[in-house]
């Protein structure tokens, strides 16, 4: 499945779990943000992992 968006929904509690798992695609700052300019299918993998593993549930893509 190609990746065509990546986002983070509001609820999100900046704990730094994306990043530390796909730092290609995430950065924390005072919330978690999703990088300009990433093709999302080099980091597919990355991405789903992140998403799993949020504790909030707040990491989507489509």
């Amino acid at each position: 499945m190609a990746i065509k968006s990546v986002r983070i929904e509001e609820d999100c509690i900046a704990c730094g779990t994306c990043e530390g798992i796909c730092p290609e695609v995430f950065q924390v700052t005072d919330r978690s943000r999703v990088k300009k300019g990433v093709n999302f299918n080099d980091y597919e993998a990355g991405i789903k992992e992140a998403a799993e593993s949020c504790p909030v549930s707040v990491i989507k893509y489509d």
